[in-house]
């Protein structure tokens, strides 16, 4: 009997001790956010040196959509995929042209050559300057989340954030001539590191391959059969760095070889040197909605910087002040 009131106290002490967990967990949770040391506030590197700021926006073109998606610049036209369709617009926004399409258009890329390529979820398709389509691709499979496209020469390379990989187009056909994993050997447990479908990559003028890995905050540079040259990352909430799962989200190249960067959340845009070094900013948070998405970015041969903002709905031109 003696031994049953043991266990009986026992037992009633180990759920007091249980409650007393539990209401401390609840109170601590409710708390506000500010009194925890551990979590990031981010609101302090909204704000940015101004001597830092190189470039001013000087005009804006709304948008007549309900998602704006992607952008693209080539020969003094913007090509913009929104909703279900995409279009061609003059620098002053007038429309050209507007293509319904059979799904949401996650990225677009006009050649040279007079073809626009359209990336769906997990496929290209092909539309002359008319916009008459003539050629659907090969799906890359259920898991594909097709993000970003660049182009050199005959090839094309799509960055696709589901399966984590680059793949290495034809041009003429559309046949794959390859898949850049982001591995230096097969014995790497990992190679490009995609939390979400942030995932973009640019070649340069030179003719160089530079994709974002997005989870190591860093820009890698790749031969065209998929060999690691050289990289460089930065992880740091602080102007000259990238934070958050994914950064960054989005990639452009200037005509002098210098990195244009999107970021999401800590919304801003800013210029790197290839190898790394911070050397302007074009467009800080303060510019953006808070906590946003990564605005869509692409260059003219100017150096003007087209930025798709999502969130406003707004393509916004920014370029470089005349002195700083």
């Amino acid at each position: 009997m003696k031994q049953k009131g043991i266990y009986f106290f026992l037992a009633i002490l180990t759920m007091l001790i249980c409650g007393l967990i539990v209401f401390d967990f609840n109170s601590t949770s409710s708390k506000s956010g500010k009194n925890n040391p551990y979590i990031l506030n981010l609101e302090e590197f909204r704000v940015v040196d101004p001597t830092l700021i190189h470039y001013q926006e000087t005009r804006n073109i709304r948008l007549n959509c309900e998602t704006p998606r992607s952008i693209s610049f080539l020969e003094d036209k913007l090509y913009i995929g929104a909703d279900q369709y995409f279009q061609v617009i003059d620098l002053e926004g007038k429309q050209l042209l507007k293509v319904d399409l059979p799904g949401g258009p996650n990225c677009i890329y006009p050649s040279p050559q007079g073809l626009i390529y359209i990336a769906f979820r997990d496929y290209i398709a092909v539309f002359d300057q008319q916009g008459q389509h003539s050629q659907t691709w090969e799906s890359l499979g259920d898991s594909a989340v097709i993000t970003g496209l660049a182009m050199k020469d005959t090839t094309l390379f799509v960055a696709d954030a589901g399966n984590r990989c680059v793949v290495v187009y034809a041009l003429s056909n559309g046949n794959i001539l390859g898949i850049i994993k982001g591995k230096i050997s097969n014995t790497d447990l990992h190679g490009f590191v995609v939390p979400s479908p942030n995932f973009d990559l640019a070649v340069n003028p030179d003719g160089e391959l530079w994709v974002v890995n997005p989870g190591r905050h860093a820009i890698e540079n790749y031969t065209d059969d998929g060999q690691l040259r050289t990289y460089w990352e930065a992880t740091s909430p602080y102007i000259d760095g990238f934070s958050g799962c994914c950064n960054p989200a989005h990639l452009a190249i200037l005509p002098d070889g210098s990195f244009v960067t999107s970021e999401q959340k800590l919304v801003r845009i800013k210029i790197h040197k290839p190898s790394g070094e911070l050397i302007s900013v074009v467009a800080p948070p303060t510019k953006f909605v808070t906590d946003g998405q990564a605005p869509d970015i692409s260059v003219s041969p100017e150096g003007l910087i087209y930025a798709l903002d999502i969130d406003r709905k707004m393509v916004r031109i920014f370029e470089k002040k005349l002195s700083i």
